[in-house]
């Protein structure tokens, strides 16, 4: 597959190119243009003295900054790929929804979500974002935002989330409404300087070293993904003593405590389903967030990238051992993570229609709630698109309190599989590592 220069796609501050990213995305809806594939969808609940007013203008304020909700994909005549502009006229409108008087309104608001995200979305011809406000009294709101995954990620959602509660804050407090958002013109400037720089020829020399040394990676082919199919499903919350455990075994060993989760669950994969490991190692894939020193960490948009770590199971090592080894070794691979996946997956070979096949996959996601003034915040990550075969999925607060684990499986890879056993015996063995008294002992 030809490399896809951005640089060499610019015409018009109009006609903007898609980044590699949006790309994989495009290829993606081609292939499965009448299914709701990949849907980026948030609530977040308030509770207390609710300024609606304020509210509305805070959801009227942040929309307006965020760019790519009134990004619109068109096809030049003979064209495979298309260009994307911003059109202020496709902003989203706030859809407000009084459920005041309606029995039952929690369930009639949460089948109205769920109908909306499993809604089918064309890209070239319907708006890429959605904003609801449902009333349920005035100290119960619930704020909906939904959007594709070609426009926007997690973190992006999150941006917006703690935008608004700032914008919030201010109009009921009469104060400053603080930073807005940069322009999406300004993050598709940063990837095109990026692709141009001396930083991305190191990175894409990092990554070919790295492949060249790797087990071989398992291609998908775009089209064969069979969205339909039944996945195995199983989530818990933690104890807050595993929280506990978990950051006083991270000060231990000198590193952050979302790499602690990461390290041991892959222990967890290797030990319980050796079948993904090739000759004793792991070819784990993570999610990384890309945004810490960009622009884009001030910008709603498609950041995130996916890359792989290669585990390697030593006999005799302890688990602090362990995790200082993995630890370095995702260090290493955030320090070249700017460099796309989907690149990478060109300069190997793979391509057009195909893409890697990202499981295993361990995300950790460290988050704090918006903060809504003089109000009570509950956060749900209704949907974040599909995964591929096995994935692990933590969630909690930036101090590891409120954790949440999710275990996702493909049923047709993992047959006769019971994801609650698989759950329990993954929470199961991490408080056995997390313990004292196994942080200085072999783990083999």
């Amino acid at each position: 597959m030809e490399r896809y220069n951005m640089s060499e796609n610019i015409q018009s501050s109009r006609r903007l190119p898609l980044t590699p990213a949006q790309l994989d995305f495009w290829e993606e809806f081609t292939f499965h243009p009448h299914q709701p594939v990949s849907t980026v969808a948030h609530c977040i609940t308030l509770r207390g003295n609710i300024n609606e007013e304020a509210l509305i203008k805070a959801l009227e304020k942040v929309i307006k900054e965020t760019d790519v909700f009134s990004v619109q994909f068109r096809l030049s005549e003979g064209d495979s790929i298309p260009f994307q502009f911003c059109d202020p006229r496709q902003f989203p409108d706030i859809r407000s929804i009084d459920l005041q008087h309606r029995n039952y309104a929690l369930v009639v608001a949460e089948a109205m979500m769920k109908g909306d995200i499993d809604g089918q979305l064309n890209l070239l011809r319907q708006p890429l974002a959605a904003v609801w406000m449902i009333r349920f009294s005035p100290e119960h709101y619930s704020v909906y935002i939904r959007a594709h995954h070609i426009i926007i990620d997690g973190f992006g959602m999150s941006l917006i989330e703690h935008r608004c509660a700032e914008l919030y804050g201010a109009y009921c407090q009469n104060t400053c409404t603080g930073l807005a958002f940069s322009s999406f013109n300004d993050f598709l400037h940063e990837e095109i300087q990026y692709s141009l720089s001396e930083k991305c020829q190191m990175d894409r020399d990092h990554w070919h070293r790295v492949m060249e040394n790797a087990p071989v990676l398992t291609v998908l082919q775009k089209g064969s993904e069979d969205y339909v199919t039944e996945c195995l499903h199983s989530d818990m919350w933690l104890p807050s003593s595993f929280s506990q455990k978990i950051i006083a075994l991270a000060d231990y060993s000198g590193i952050g405590w979302p790499d602690v989760l990461l390290s041991l669950s892959s222990l967890w994969i290797a030990k319980n389903i050796p079948e993904l490991q090739c000759e004793g190692i792991l070819p784990l894939w993570v999610p990384i967030m890309n945004r810490r020193g960009n622009v884009a960490a001030n910008i709603p948009s498609l950041a995130v990238n996916i890359l792989p770590v290669f585990i390697e199971m030593k006999e005799k090592e302890t688990v602090v051992v362990f995790l200082k080894r993995i630890a370095a070794a995702l260090y290493d691979m955030r320090a070249h993570s700017r460099y796309r996946i989907e690149t990478l997956a060109t300069d190997r070979g793979i391509g057009k229609g195909m893409r890697y096949f990202f499981s295993p996959l361990i995300n950790v996601l460290p988050f704090d709630p918006p903060k809504f003034h003089s109000c009570e915040v509950s956060r749900q990550v209704l949907a974040s698109g599909p995964g591929d075969g096995f994935n692990i999925t933590w969630r909690g607060r930036t101090d590891c309190s409120e954790l949440h684990i999710d275990i996702d499986a493909e049923v047709n890879m993992f047959n006769g599989m019971d994801s609650n056993i698989m759950l329990n015996s993954l929470t199961t063995y991490l408080t056995q590592l997390i313990s004292p008294k196994s942080w200085n002992q072999p783990f083999i």
